[in-house]
């Protein structure tokens, strides 16, 4: 061959590398971030792979189908509990030593299986101690929390599970050049599990419990369900499970329904992000085609009989009155679902311009909405109401509701309407598959629902097609005379209280060990690391429209879809009427149109506006097709300049008060916030400073609209995401936007200083209903400056960043306290102003004690372990990449960061800092912020479970009462 051939062919091979190269890292060109490619391997794992290089990071998830729904029916919650194990470890990740861990690791299985078979309390009693030994023995060898480490290491974060009726998924986002790590992780931890510090995951669930007992909705859909559902599991038994069962958990069965549900050809594998399909594929194959196959189970084949007519069934649960009408309709994946769907937004949508929408809006019922139940194998439709408190009764507002859905199931509706809603449902479907997030979670219904990515992608084009005679089909086929009602009047559900078990905590010795399979996970290499920022005028174009009017621009690499946000710089904290301002101009039309007049032009061209508001701004949001921008804009200055207000709809401000002050009396959770509050700010606490259900009655609509038409005066941001580029929206904006010619400078974002304290205060509220303990720490640091905002990132990483930090560990890991547990240094919006620590314990209140006495000294004396400082600054910088957020995030951050004082990305700064940082400035922060401070407890909790006098150690005590926290 002639030397200039050869130097012919080395230039075009030269091209076509170069050319590979750029396609591989032109995140424009490679692929539609909306496909996917789905293929089995060959042990029957299913697998899905969305390829999308605008995001920096990669969701991962593995799901199983099964869920509590296939709970033995004499082991309710075994499903969950295994979700909780299954972070455990494996006979290789987790243990120093799996043969010798396994002999106190089959005992306590066999001491467990003694237990469900004893009835004496006594006797259960000493089962319980002995389990206790052999858990204290067992936990010489664990590695606690080494998967959490190990996600968390390279960057991870998300690490997540939740366990549905129909489903058990794992999940969790990574840098992208963690793929290979990634995949060997999770491909590992479904093989050969082991069921390692069980008794402190049992304690967790408990709390769970507790808390789910101590949510009263949570115990109403219970109560609902159970007689929606009379024979099958989905009714007949929980997700959590029952408490009896709890108290008697079986590891054997936790096994057993292992081997039948977590078998490959009952398993998917799903990734949506930065991955590069071609190159995972032989990975997928090589790592997880090693897990087994195994028998399918078989469907459950329980029927439900229809309603019998009119079901009613009465309860005294709800803090007021609750309503709902259900009806039996078709499971997940039916070829009716979508009709139905349809069906359900003509009756109640989020522009509420539905049939039963109307009631509310004209104030004939006090609220609605409507739950689906898209289970697998059955499906519901539910109608929830609250009438109108004090004035009216639930047959009423039923018959008023019930009349709304038999004018859908007679036609009395207009084509337009139907198409109207149709055009928003369709602009819904695609933002919610934009994200990686959002396609992730479609993947997983997708596959448990046994449906394909082709019905995703092609359900506005099936929806489009969707007749008016196919609605009164669907409707009158489904929604006919026979359903359920629920008619709850005021009350309140039986609770269970569970002891405290006398156990000794379980400490593992090996906690900063690792086992042979995290040192094999380390030496895998990664990826580069390009760490990907928010480039100022280039991922967001801002400018100057005028004074004091900002506006940022993000391109939407996506879809059609825009989003605009007016935010205004003033919030509840200078004007507490703008709370309710926003909520009446929700529910108001203009001059020209009325509410469903204004509200059906929106819907028309697909545009939704709303409002809302809260400490430091005042928004107006704006979302629709990028080809209505301008007539949204229109709209929106319709709005603005003629909203016409309605003295009648400010009735439905203090029913909606009113109903929230009960549901608030009693909710432990939001009590709780509302002590704490108190004890940081006193009557500039959110919880008081809010307008009173009197100050509301006193008012009427021109209040309401000063309180607008003043928020309209404040600087404003404009935060735009669009197809449309940077200079014509500034072009739109500049010569269609209708704002005061003068606008106020903004005071916003503002820090609220706490109070100011000089000992250790308690702040306790009684209630005796509450299971949990809701408890708050809270301690006021030093100023802040720009070097310390790295230094407190670090901090919180090491202190509550996840299951593998000091917090989680020593309370619920180690000596199973609680649920929830948490800590966190939050910097002031401004240097110069000073930071706050807060954490949180949720208990049984019999645990209360012990929780502050260790929470009390981990954070005074925190624990040190320098060994895990190389870790914590991987993950802090790794983690840039998987946390970097969505699109339509970036105007808001850039917006943010602008007010603080920043011209770049300060992460650029802080990815630096930690890469140099030592576990000194760790432990400096600390002793520099928290140590040596007085700390403010809160505590909403049953006050005959605690010893009062041992609490006072704690600092002094400060009895108040609901009426001292809440308005």
């Amino acid at each position: 061959m002639k030397k200039s051939n050869i130097l012919f062919y080395v230039i075009i091979a030269c091209i076509i590398t170069i050319v590979f190269y750029n396609m591989r890292n032109n995140k424009n060109i490679v692929n539609n971030p909306l496909d996917v490619q789905t293929f089995t391997l060959d042990n029957g794992l299913t697998v899905y792979l969305n390829e999308d290089h605008n995001t920096t990071s990669v969701f991962g998830a593995v799901a199983v189908r099964g869920g509590g729904k296939r709970d033995p029916k004499d082991a309710t919650g075994i499903a969950h509990y295994l979700e909780h194990l299954l972070f455990k470890g494996t006979q290789d990740m987790g243990t120093i030593n799996y043969e010798l861990e396994k002999v106190y690791l089959d005992s306590i299985e066999l001491k467990y299986e003694e237990l469900g078979q004893t009835s004496d309390e006594k006797q259960r009693n000493k089962i319980q101690s002995d389990i206790n030994k052999l858990s204290v023995k067992a936990a010489e060898y664990a590695i606690p929390n080494e998967f959490d480490r190990l996600i968390e290491g390279m960057g991870g974060s998300w690490v997540n599970a939740f366990t549905s009726n129909d489903a058990i998924v794992y999940l969790n986002k990574f840098p992208g050049n963690q793929m290979e790590k990634w995949l060997e992780i999770y491909s590992h931890r479904f093989i050969n599990p082991v069921f390692r510090l069980f008794q402190a995951e049992l304690e967790t669930v408990y709390e769970e419990k507790n808390r789910s007992m101590d949510n009263v909705f949570s115990q109403t859909f219970e109560f609902y369900t159970k007689n929606f559902y009379k024979k099958h599991p989905y009714g007949q038994q929980t997700i959590l499970g029952s408490v009896e069962h709890l108290k008697n958990p079986s590891l054997s069965k936790m096994q057993e329904y292992f081997d039948n549900y977590y078998v490959a050809n009952n398993m998917a594998l799903i990734l949506s992000g930065d991955i590069y399909i071609e190159e995972i594929i032989p990975m997928i194959e090589e790592k997880f085609g090693k897990w087994k196959s195994g028998d399918i189970m078989p469907p459950i084949n329980i029927t439900e009989d229809d309603f019998k007519g009119r079901e009613l069934i009465n309860a005294n649960i709800t803090p007021i009155k609750l309503g709902s009408i259900g009806y039996r309709t078709v499971p997940a994946n039916h070829d009716d679902e979508i009709i139905l769907d349809l069906c359900i937004k003509l009756l109640s949508n989020q522009s509420k311009t539905g049939l039963i929408d109307q009631l509310e809006v004209e104030g004939k019922i006090q609220q609605s909405g409507v739950f689906n139940m898209n289970f697998v194998d059955h499906g519901g439709s539910n109608f929830f109401f609250f009438p109108l408190q004090g004035t009216q009764s639930l047959d009423e507002a039923e018959i008023l509701v019930k009349q709304q859905i038999d004018k859908l199931k007679s036609g009395d509706f207009s084509d337009d309407f139907l198409n109207a809603v149709k055009i928003t449902m369709i602009r819904d479907h695609e933002e919610g598959i934009e994200s990686m997030e959002g396609r992730l979670f479609n993947l997983i219904n997708t596959y448990i629902s046994n449906s394909s990515w082709n019905n995703v992608i092609n359900w506005p084009s099936v929806l489009d097609k969707i007749t008016k005679d196919d609605v009164l089909r669907t409707a009158n086929k489904y929604l006919g005379e026979n359903y359920l009602v629920l008619h709850s009047n005021e009350g309140f559900p039986q609770k269970y209280k569970l002891e405290k078990p006398p156990f000794d905590p379980v400490i593992p010795k090996n906690a900063e060990q690792q086992s042979d399979f995290a040192l094999k996970v380390d030496k895998i290499s990664e990826g580069n690391l390009n760490l990907q920022f928010i480039e100022f005028d280039k991922d967001v174009k801002f400018e100057e429209v005028s004074d004091n009017v900002h506006l940022y621009h993000t391109y939407n690499p996506i879809n059609s879809i825009f989003e605009l946000t007016l935010r205004f710089g003033i919030g509840n904290l200078e004007d507490p009427k703008l709370e309710q301002t926003a909520e009446l101009l929700n529910l108001l039309g203009t001059e020209k149109y009325s509410f469903n007049e204004f509200k059906s032009q929106l819907q028309n061209i697909g545009t939704t506006i709303s409002f809302t508001s809260d400490r430091d701004y005042f928004k107006i949001n704006v979302m629709g097709f990028d080809k209505y921008f301008l007539e949204s804009i229109d709209y929106l200055n319709e709005f603005m300049i003629n909203v016409k207000g309605e003295d009648e709809k400010v009735k439905i401000l203090v029913d909606s008060a009113i109903s929230g002050r009960k549901i608030e009396n009693e909710e432990p959770a939001t009590i709780g916030r509302a002590v704490r509050h108190y004890a940081l700010y006193g009557n500039k606490s959110y919880w008081l400073r809010r307008m009173s259900v009197e100050d509301i009655e006193k008012s009427n609509a021109q209040d309401f609209l000063n309180s607008f038409n003043n928020a309209l005066q404040y600087e404003v941001d404009i935060l735009y995401t669009g197809r449309d580029d940077f200079n014509k929206v500034s072009s739109l904006v500049k010569n269609n936007l209708i704002l005061s010619n003068i606008l106020t400078p903004s005071n916003s974002p503002s820090d609220l200083p706490i109070n100011k304290v000089n000992e250790n205060l308690i702040y306790f509220l009684n209630d005796e209903n509450a299971l949990q303990s809701q408890i708050y720490f809270s301690i006021s640091g030093n100023v802040i400056d720009d070097s310390n905002r790295s230094k407190s990132k670090a901090f919180n990483k090491y202190f509550s960043g996840g299951m593998s930090s000091i917090v989680f560990q020593e309370i619920r890991e180690f000596r199973s306290l609680a649920y929830s547990a948490w800590a966190n240094y939050s910097n002031p919006w401004h240097n110069g102003n000073k930071g706050n620590f807060i954490g949180f314990v949720g208990c049984q209140a019999d645990k209360t004690l012990e929780a502050i006495s260790i929470f009390n000294d981990i954070t005074f004396n925190m624990p040190q372990k320098p060994e895990r400082m190389e870790k914590i600054k991987s993950g802090l910088v790794k983690s840039i990449n998987s946390n970097r957020p969505n699109f339509r995030s970036y105007p808001l951050k850039v917006s943010d960061w602008v007010k603080i004082g920043y011209d770049d990305d300060p992460r650029k700064k802080q990815a630096s800092e930690f890469n140099f940082m030592s576990f000194n400035q760790v432990v400096e922060f600390q002793n520099e912020h928290i140590v040596g401070k007085p700390m403010v407890i809160s505590i909403l909790a049953d006050q005959n479970r605690i010893d009062m006098e041992k609490l006072e150690k704690f600092g002094k005590i400060i009895v108040v009462n609901k009426e001292d926290v809440l308005n």
